[in-house]
Order: C-alpha cells, then sequence, then structure tokens
C-alpha cells in the first residue's frame, strides 16, 4: 500500500511506535553546500593527500608489497597534476565508459564471459555506466554520482583480463593510464570459485582504488566540517532546538555519511552503516589504514566504503568482516545487512522514515531494510521515504518492487510493508530551517 501522508500522521508514526531514522547525504548538505560539491573541492584534496595523507599497510611483506607499490606508482603518476589535469581523469574516464557502452561486439562479449551479470533484481554493471555516459553527456562529469567512477576499474580489469579482439583501449587517456600505473603489482590475494573474484580483486588493489578512496574522504572530510560544527555555513540558518527535539522523537538513529554532525545536535549515538570519519585513532580494516593529519587532528577514514554496488557495497564488506576475524589488527566490521538486523532487532524497530537518500546505488539499503523487518517478526512494518521531487518518488517505487527477490515467504512478506511518502520539502521547512527555504 502506497500513500501520501502529512507531518502531523508521520509525527504519530514516530511517536506511537519503535522508529527509526535513515538518513543519506541530503541531511548533511543542508548545512553547507560543500557537501553537495565535491568535484569543486577535488583539488584542494588531492593537494592535501599529497602532503598531508598517511597509507599503512601491516600484513605479511607480500600483501604489504602490493598495495604499496601500486599505490606509490599512481601517487608518482598524480603528484604534479594540475587541477585541470584531475579533472581530466574524469573527463576522459566517460570516454573510456563511452567506448566501451558504444561497442555492441565489446558488450556480447563481457555479457558471455559472465563480465556483465544480472542481480536478482534485474540490475547490471551496465547501469552505472550508461549513467556516466548519459549524465555526463548532458550535464558534464561533476554531475556525474562518485560511486560510479569505481565501476570503470573493473571493465578495464576484465578487458585487461579476456583481452577482447573487437575493442582496443583508448590512448592518450590519463584514467587509463592511471589504472596502468595502479596495476604494476599484479599479485592477486582474493581466491574463489570464479573469475570475479579475481577481477574484484584487481579493482581492490589497484593503485588508483586506493587514491580514488583517499581522494573522495578528504573531499567529504571537507578540511574539518565533517566534524567541527563550528566550520560549517549554514549553521546559524538551522533551527538546532526544533531539529534535535524531532531527531530525539526517534528510537535509532542511521546514517549513510560519514561525517558525525548528527551527533553534535542530538548529543547521543548515531549508527554509520557506510563507515565514519574517526578521529585520533588509526584504524586498520584488511590490514590497510587510510588517514590524514587535519587541525583537528588525525583521522581515520579506513572503514569507509566509496564506490560501485558491486564491489564497494556487497563484496568489500564481507572481505572486510572476514579480515577481521582471521587478524587481531583489523577492525571488527559487520556487514551492512548483519549490522541492520541487530540493531533492528535490538530496538524493536517497527517503522523507518527514510530521509535524503535517493535510491540509486543503494539498493542494499532497501533490501536489508526488508530483511530487518522481516528477521525481526515485525507484523506490520512501514517505511516512510522522504521524497525531495516526483523522479525521487517515482524511482523509489519502481525499484521497491524489482529488489523484492528473495524465498517465495519472504517475498510475500516484503510486498505487504507498508509504504508511506512525505515530501522533504515539508520536513525541512519544519524541522530544519529558522525560516522557509
Amino acid at each position: 500500500m502506497e500513500s501520501k501522508i502529512s507531518l502531523l500522521e508521520l509525527n504519530k508514526e514516530i511517536n506511537n511506535n519503535r522508529s527509526a531514522f535513515l538518513t543519506g547525504n541530503g541531511f548533511s548538505i543542508n548545512f553547507d553546500k560543500e557537501f553537495s560539491n565535491l568535484y569543486d573541492n577535488l583539488y584542494s584534496a588531492h593537494k592535501i593527500l599529497i602532503n598531508n595523507s598517511q597509507f599503512n599497510v601491516k600484513s605479511n611483506p607480500v600483501f604489504k608489497k602490493v598495495c604499496k607499490d601500486n599505490y606509490k606508482s599512481v601517487m608518482q603518476y598524480l603528484k604534479y597534476f594540475s587541477e585541470a589535469d584531475l579533472l581530466m581523469i574524469f573527463e576522459d574516464a566517460a570516454l573510456f565508459a563511452e567506448s566501451i557502452i558504444s561497442n555492441k561486439e565489446l558488450i556480447d562479449e563481457l555479457w558471455k564471459t559472465n563480465i556483465i551479470t544480472n542481480l536478482t533484481f534485474g540490475f547490471s554493471q551496465l547501469e552505472p555506466l550508461t549513467q556516466i555516459c548519459e549524465v555526463s553527456k548532458v550535464r558534464g562529469i561533476k554531475f556525474v554520482n562518485i560511486e560510479h567512477w569505481t565501476i570503470l576499474i573493473y571493465f578495464y580489469a576484465a578487458i585487461k583480463k579476456i583481452n577482447p579482439s573487437c575493442y582496443e583501449l583508448p590512448i592518450d587517456n590519463t584514467f587509463i593510464m592511471a589504472l596502468k600505473h595502479g596495476s604494476k603489482n599484479k599479485q592477486n590475494f582474493i581466491q574463489g570459485k570464479n573469475d570475479t573474484n579475481e577481477l574484484y580483486s584487481d579493482v581492490i588493489f589497484n593503485g588508483f582504488t586506493i587514491y580514488f578512496r583517499m581522494l573522495f574522504s578528504i573531499a567529504i572530510f571537507s578540511k574539518g566540517k565533517a566534524v567541527n560544527f563550528d566550520k560549517l555555513d549554514n549553521k546559524n540558518n538551522i533551527d538546532l532546538n526544533n531539529l534535535n527535539e524531532f531527531l530525539n522523537g526517534f528510537d535509532l538513529l542511521l546514517s549513510l555519511n560519514y561525517d558525525n554532525i548528527m551527533e553534535q545536535i542530538v548529543l547521543k549515538k548515531v549508527e554509520h552503516l557506510h563507515g565514519e570519519f574517526v578521529m585520533n585513532k588509526e584504524e586498520y580494516v584488511y590490514h590497510q589504514s587510510y588517514g590524514m593529519n587535519s587541525e583537528e587532528g588525525y583521522v581515520s577514514f579506513s572503514d569507509i566504503l566509496i564506490g560501485d554496488y558491486f564491489i564497494f557495497k556487497s563484496f568489500l564488506p564481507v572481505v572486510n568482516k572476514l579480515s577481521a576475524q582471521r587478524g587481531f589488527i583489523n577492525k571488527k566490521i559487520d556487514t551492512f545487512g548483519m549490522k541492520l538486523d541487530r540493531l533492528f532487532i535490538e530496538n524493536s524497530i517497527t517503522t523507518a522514515v527514510v530521509f535524503g537518500m535517493s535510491i540509486e546505488n543503494d539498493y542494499h539499503v532497501l533490501r536489508n531494510m526488508m530483511l530487518a523487518f522481516y528477521n525481526s517478526g515485525v507484523e506490520e512494518p512501514h517505511i516512510i521515504y522522504s521524497y525531495f521531487n516526483e523522479k525521487e518518488k517515482k524511482d523509489f517505487i519502481e525499484e521497491f518492487d524489482k529488489v523484492i527477490t528473495f524465498s517465495e515467504e519472504v517475498n510475500i512478506y516484503c510486498r505487504n510493508i507498508k509504504v508511506s511518502y512525505v515530501q522533504t520539502q515539508e520536513i525541512l521547512s519544519n524541522y530544519f530551517y529558522k525560516e522557509i527555504k
């Protein structure tokens, strides 16, 4: 059942049920526009990465050598890039994407060799690839979802592996050159029963992947704005008392963001499902530590998940969890689904409000929320989706049906989840801003 609800009805749902508030970047951008303009931050992040970042590895000598060799090779290549050079990497990445998508014979071969595969809900590696091409053509590379770019590292590794006669990699392409530098040491650590694991390993250990994750983590940190509330440009326009009261009405606060803005408002625990910035503590995930020195102190972003759905939202979290079980140095991590199950059960959640999250690249959020309700034994689960425009609402409605691909019993349960919709602007004007925006 789908229905539009009023703010009065929303408040009743929150107050009368055990409720969770789950937010994406649509929360943070209200406090500072830099969180929505990451590409404008990219060159300053690049310079911080060159001068103040730290990438450390603690493992056996072979593992350490692969990580260090590939990362140093990329850093040497990119070290003296200008701002125009840095943006050209993404322009060239879009050209690489176009060269793949426009080659029908190549696409057919990628399907035949299982490089491209359909997930149970009809989503394949072609979706983010197509998004890169369409968005970069119409609006430019600065409007491409940052998490889509990593799928091109996967396609690069796959094309190198199968060496198709119908296709040649673009020449004089800075993105391709960065990936070549990043695969200097080709030792493979992730073994499995299929070639996909080897390809995923090629992606994870490519030095450009490490650089990419570092670069965007630093850009999102935004020179301390992610952890220092006083630095936020728009903080004076926010009604903190009203927002604090609204957020504290929930029994569980969940964030897909890495910043701790919400914590500084409510002064209580917020669960970060995609990782978070951790201050003044070096952390290792899969034997690797990502961090940097900042005005606020040393900041670790080792557990932050940035990248495409297939590798960085589905595969890598499992690898990270297994490595934590086998190595005492690694941070203990649950997969997204396991953590959400535990939190829903511990807090007896029956209603979930999703705010500031586009469904694009976050299908696992919706699927795991459905499963968390099912595994909790909730009899009348309710999802309330806050949408910014009609397209967001339409996309959510379409994907809600598509992602229900479980067992027959679970499918029946999920199709009976009550879904309601509320406009984001209503929540913003009533709970966030001192004046209507």
